[in-house]
């Protein structure tokens, strides 16, 4: 019930500022209206990088966007909530109150799990629409499984950056790290294969590679959802080595920051 009431509350909170979310789904529109020309443009030339996922780069970029949603909402909305919590004098009480703070994080971060979740679903239903795509039942139950497992992993990660800000308050590393280096090595915008071998391991490591290529075997290239099982335990096993470690680190941070008497300070 405490996270419901969490839920309930940031939604009633995004809808009062109608304005700033119409803004929010027209920039996301006029993203997707850039590259569907962009697409356009190289339209007919054949890739063998796309050419699993029909040859069309709109296809292939706009499951990479919609992932995406997930990863920058992931990574941010811990740390946000902290430093929100920071500015506004609240976070030792925040870090005080009988609920566990998990919870209070946890519930906070629902929210914004269902707003890139509504996000995604308008950015495929748009591919749908426009790129008369079919998406099955099943598959699309088993991505939806991908898109809760993706956000699970950088809402892992962001643990890590809210322990950051606890401590440092501004100039966040692990976001800037993680971010950029999952849309230029995560097949986001473009395949990984086009970069120098390397890169092409280090992306192995990034939970949004396999996020992305699970969706675009899924909903582009229609194979069984037994398939992308391998691509499951990947992002399993990220969130089972680094989750350990990221409570630890925020336990830590958390200590520190009540010792130095930093929790009143921003």
């Amino acid at each position: 019930m405490k996270l419901l009431a969490f839920v309930k509350r940031d939604y009633f909170e995004v809808i009062s500022y109608r304005f700033s979310l119409l803004l929010d789904l027209g920039g996301m529109f006029i993203t997707l209206l850039m590259f569907y020309f962009l697409g356009q443009t190289f339209s007919g030339s054949i890739s063998p990088y796309l050419e699993r996922y029909g040859g069309e780069y709109f296809p292939y970029v706009i499951v990479g966007i919609a992932v995406s949603n997930f990863v920058t909402t992931g990574l941010s909305s811990l740390a946000s909530e902290i430093r929100a919590a920071q500015v506004e004098g609240t976070l030792e009480a925040l870090l005080s109150t009988p609920t566990s703070i998990y919870t209070v994080l946890l519930g906070t971060s629902m929210w914004n799990f269902v707003s890139a979740l509504f996000n995604t679903v308008l950015i495929l239903t748009l591919g749908v629409i426009l790129l008369d795509l079919r998406v099955g039942l099943i598959q699309g139950i088993v991505s939806f499984g991908f898109l809760l497992v993706t956000f699970i992993a950088f809402l892992i990660v962001g643990m890590l950056s809210a322990a950051f800000i606890i401590i440092f308050k501004e100039g966040d590393p692990i976001k800037y790290i993680f971010g950029w280096s999952s849309f230029f090595l995560g097949s986001v915008i473009f395949p990984v294969e086009v970069l120098p071998a390397p890169f092409h391991l280090i992306a192995q490591f990034l939970p949004i590679t396999h996020a992305v290529k699970a969706l675009r075997e899924l909903i582009l290239a229609s194979v069984d959802a037994r398939e992308v099982i391998p691509l499951l335990v990947n992002l399993v096993l990220f969130i089972g080595c680094l989750a350990p470690v990221s409570i630890l680190v925020f336990r830590y941070a958390v200590k520190i920051a009540k010792r130095n008497g930093n929790l009143v300070q921003y």
